[in-house]
């Protein structure tokens, strides 16, 4: 928390309010220049003939290359799509930036374009194994962090069904995971990729998992004691056994004898009866 706070007085000036929602903003205005003209696209892609020749700026340019390919679907599906994808991204950038605050969403963005970009280069030049997501690897960025501090939040499958976000989340991880088995090299891709959420995440994830185990042992200490509590009683007839747990209609007397004894068991004299 510290540390928290010392980067924030320090590099306060890094803090770009909106951040996400601005980036997303300037694929929209890319999603309709590539709309116009297709052929601008290859302008905003990491490829290995762009760093061989030079063409370092590609290595800025992926970030605007909108997470919707204009070109996959026809005009009028693509801008729906994209449109959700803005409304989606919108939803990350408040959530993380209230979760946050201002700086350390900046910072994780900041970090995450760092580290993927690092990523796109070295494998535009043979050092890593290129992944298949490229652009959408800072979407899905965006997205694990969101599903591991809202994982509760319902999106609509289809439009139609609620599905909690961490469901989503897991598909993703499991198709990234299914792939770095496949071909274990990927992993040190995606794990370039994905560093700045991994290190945030996995001491998140253990103190909670730490946390559960400590609420759980914490429930089962009390429930515990309930049970011993309940098995105790103040009153148990000496001849039929009955407690004020068992028949809670009964009374209780003590006898001459000093034992404990219901009322059908005790005379009017203050003396047992027969069982």
């Amino acid at each position: 928390m510290g540390l928290n706070v010392n980067l924030e007085k320090n590099f306060s000036w890094l803090a770009f309010p909106g951040l996400i929602r601005a980036i997303v903003m300037l694929q929209s205005m890319v999603f309709f220049v590539i709309l116009i003209k297709p052929e601008t696209a290859s302008y905003f892609m990491v490829t290995p003939e762009g760093i061989a020749n030079g063409q370092y700026w590609r290595l800025i340019s992926w970030i605007f290359y909108p997470f919707v390919d204009p070109n996959s679907y026809s005009p009028l599906f693509s801008a729906f799509f994209m449109f959700i994808i803005l409304r989606i991204s919108f939803l990350f950038s408040d959530s993380l930036e209230n979760a946050w605050g201002e700086f350390q969403a900046s910072l994780y963005v900041y970090t995450t374009i760092i580290c993927q970009t690092l990523a796109l280069y070295l494998s535009a030049t043979g050092f890593l194994p290129p992944a298949a997501l490229t652009n959408q690897m800072f979407y899905i960025a965006l997205f694990f962090a969101f599903a591991t501090l809202f994982p509760n939040v319902e999106f609509l499958l289809f439009f139609v069904l609620p599905v909690k976000v961490w469901i989503f989340a897991m598909i993703s991880l499991a198709t990234i995971l299914f792939s770095c088995l496949s071909f274990p090299p990927l992993f040190l891709t995606y794990g370039l990729a994905f560093s700045p959420y991994l290190v945030w995440a996995i001491p998140r994830l253990y103190h909670w998992r730490k946390y559960r185990n400590q609420v759980n042992a914490r429930r089962v200490k009390f429930q515990s004691k309930s049970n011993d509590s309940q098995g105790q009683t103040l009153h148990r007839c000496v001849i039929c056994n009955e407690t004020e747990l068992s028949n809670p209609q009964l009374d209780f007397r003590v006898a001459e004898n000093g034992d404990e004894y219901c009322l059908d068991h005790l005379g009017d004299d203050g003396k047992p009866t027969a069982s």
